[in-house]
């Protein structure tokens, strides 16, 4: 064979090879409960992101707060190639040997380094990673309308006195002074945003072997006070209450002020109100400790959509599809290192408050089973609902909802 002859056969070879390459399968399949007009915005900021480098989108959604019917999948051999869980969710999955590692990708996008430690020890299992965490997301948050603060003469309250005494002025103004969601997860957040802020070494005490310390301390105590002392300012419309619900109340004046999570904002926009012009976050009034919690997914072994798992993966840390997709979730990009100056004022604020690794309270989903967080929830729920009820109550109440769960 002339040299010519080969020459032309191995470009050949090497054309051919290169067009199998570019025909990768790329394709992934991935589930999500999000459905909302918010929740679908954000998703499409990952999908174009992905599909912009190559991959194809298979959309998997079912509405629901369940992760059931992505689990009953990867169990029964049909998985899917990516799904959205929290990092408990993790655990089963793993141990039965159902997941794929994304290593690679993690060490090539110094994941390690730009996560916080709890959430990188979520994502990881004896030394392999199995999750790409999507967002940040703090439950700390309270929530004011400018407008009636601005009548009544009041600033941000930088204590629980302070807040107490704009509450009084705001009752006496005849406006309904703090908006609850009278649902036990609502009334968790409010008790836990105060405990984060008043006493963030019983936050994280409670996480630990001495639990029981922890829930005697006065600084526990002192956060059921303030917390019970907080019934005498909602109204009568709160049991059962929405989330949604009670945002719009203080985004149309009914109300002055509430507690809920980061994803309030999307109700605020939807209004067509802008942070720091019509309503105003505070991460106080007493500490500005974060607790975090957020959304991750994991791969399931599925060798057919591999490759496309990887780049999905790479994708989601990435700064350009951090920052539109938690722009449109209302969240927090789960990397500390992403720049956030296109985003609004309160995620500005929480991103400077993060760079302080001792202002990082990790969310119980990081650190508890779901058995004993839903415990939780039902003794402050159970707490609130009882106006006699005194600290000691709680106490006792949280002291049953440990020792009866791991």
């Amino acid at each position: 064979m002339s040299m010519m002859k080969k020459a032309a056969l191995g470009g050949l070879a090497g054309l051919m090879l290169s067009t199998a390459a570019m025909a990768q399968d790329l394709s992934v399949e991935v589930y999500t409960n999000w459905v909302s007009g918010g929740e679908s915005a954000a998703l499409n900021a990952i999908a174009q992101a992905f599909e912009a480098k190559g991959g194809k989108w298979i959309d998997f959604a079912v509405p629901g707060d369940t992760v059931a019917p992505a689990i009953s999948r990867i169990v029964a051999g049909d998985p899917m190639g990516a799904a959205k869980m929290q990092s408990t969710d993790l655990d089963e999955l793993y141990k039965a040997g159902l997941l794929a590692d994304i290593d690679q990708v993690a060490t090539d996008g110094k994941w390690q380094e730009r996560l916080p430690d709890f959430m990188w020890n979520a994502i990881t299992r004896d030394g392999h990673v199995y999750g790409a965490p999507i967002n940040s997301q703090s439950e700390v948050w309270l929530w004011y309308n400018k407008a009636v603060f601005e009548k009544l003469g009041l600033a941000e309250p930088q204590s629980y006195d302070e807040l107490f005494a704009s509450l009084d002025k705001i009752k006496e103004a005849g406006v309904i002074p703090f908006a609850v969601g009278g649902q036990d997860w609502q009334l968790n957040i409010l008790f836990l945003k105060i405990l984060a802020g008043v006493a963030p070494d019983v936050y994280l005490g409670l996480q630990g072997a001495d639990y029981e310390a922890a829930i005697n301390s006065d600084g526990f105590k002192q956060v059921a006070e303030i917390f019970g002392r907080l019934r005498g300012y909602d109204d009568e419309g709160s049991p059962g209450r929405q989330w949604n619900v009670a945002v719009n109340m203080v985004a149309t004046g009914q109300a002055a002020m509430m507690v809920m999570g980061d994803w309030a904002k999307g109700e605020f926009t939807a209004a067509g109100q802008t942070a720091g012009k019509e309503y105003g976050c505070m991460l106080g009034p007493q500490g500005d400790s974060i607790i975090l919690t957020g959304d991750m997914f994991i791969f399931p072994k599925i060798e057919t959509q591999r490759p496309g798992q990887l780049l999905l993966a790479a994708t989601m840390l990435e700064p350009a599809t951090q920052v539109p997709f938690n722009i449109a979730k209302g969240s927090m990009p789960s990397t500390l290192d992403t720049d956030v100056t296109q985003m609004d004022a309160c995620t500005q604020k929480a991103m400077a408050v993060l760079q302080d690794p001792a202002k990082r309270l990790p969310g119980l989903s990081y650190v508890m089973t779901p058995d004993r967080r839903a415990a939780i929830s039902d003794a402050v729920a159970k707490y609130w609902s009882d106006e006699a009820a005194g600290p000691d109550a709680l106490v006792a109440a949280m002291q049953e909802a440990f020792s009866s769960t791991n």
